[in-house]
């Protein structure tokens, strides 16, 4: 079974871009059932991006204001609190996630978030600050850990 790694971000955004340098390193070395892809969209569209993945793992950047920028976190989708929003091109992937699901529409059995916090979201301009470059390896060898967890417990079922 592949796993899809959707690495979000925009690289024109400074650090936002840093889920496509992650997308980059990761085919470099990615192995066999790993599939990569970068995407500017959000919410209900990547619903859309991750049709036929049973196993998604995303890369996105967050600026928290709680972590030194170049902080590597990773986590459940299900950890992230579902929000309210008046309309349904507002709703964040933890919502759209459980909206699809409840109408019975198609949904990855698995969804496993990697961040990196940034410093600079707001500059137009490509390339990343250095901090979070430094990062860089660090989100790859999580996604990495994710794809080994899930292929051992796939073993064992």
């Amino acid at each position: 079974m592949t796993v899809l790694a959707l690495c979000l971000g925009n690289r024109i955004r400074r650090d936002d871009g840093v889920g496509w340098r992650v997308a980059a390193a990761l085919r470099a070395a990615a192995p066999p059932g790993l599939e990569v892809r970068e995407t500017a969209l959000s919410g209900l569209h990547l619903l859309d991006e991750m049709e036929g993945f049973e196993e998604v793992v995303l890369v996105d950047a967050v600026a928290s204001g709680r972590a030194e920028p170049g902080t590597v976190r990773d986590f459940p989708l299900s950890d992230l609190p579902a929000t309210a929003s008046p309309t349904p091109h507002g709703l964040g992937l933890p919502t759209a996630v459980r909206a699809a699901a409840a109408m019975g529409a198609p949904v990855p059995r698995a969804l496993h978030v990697v961040t990196v916090e940034v410093a600079d979201m707001t500059t137009l301009g490509e390339g990343l600050t250095a901090a979070v470059e430094a990062a860089v390896p660090e989100a790859v060898a999580r996604v990495l850990e994710v794809l080994v967890r899930w292929r051992d417990a796939a073993g064992t079922r």
